[in-house]
């Protein structure tokens, strides 16, 4: 049995040009509330009790990254409505795969699944 329980936090970067971009996707579009953090470069939310930090970079290396974010919604349709609202085209799974799941890039290509 594993003594891991959950994802403290999870660290992506983001293209530093995209700075606003990435903040507004995550907190209007995906609904994160954001945490305060210091520096101001950095951006912070809270996913549950982890939390996500993006760190802007000048260009994403594409030889060292992790696939996907998974995160577990609890109002999936509302999130899949704010995608396709704000222009995003998330690929969902069949109707009756469960739990559903769709996936989509945010503004510096990094890839989210979420969970329903």
């Amino acid at each position: 049995m594993s003594t891991l329980l959950s994802i403290e936090s999870v660290q992506l970067p983001f293209l530093s040009h995209r700075h606003d971009a990435v903040r507004d996707f995550y907190l209007r579009v995906i609904g994160l509330e954001e945490v305060p953090n210091a520096d101001g470069e950095r951006l912070r939310f809270a996913l549950g009790d982890a939390t996500l930090s993006l760190s802007p970079v000048l260009e994403i290396s594409r030889e060292v990254r992790p696939d996907y974010l998974a995160i577990k919604a609890g109002a999936y349709d509302a999130i899949l409505s704010r995608l396709v609202g704000a222009g995003h085209h998330p690929v969902c799974s069949l109707p009756q795969v469960q739990p559903r799941v769709m996936y989509v890039k945010d503004p510096s290509g990094n890839q989210l699944a979420i969970l329903d």
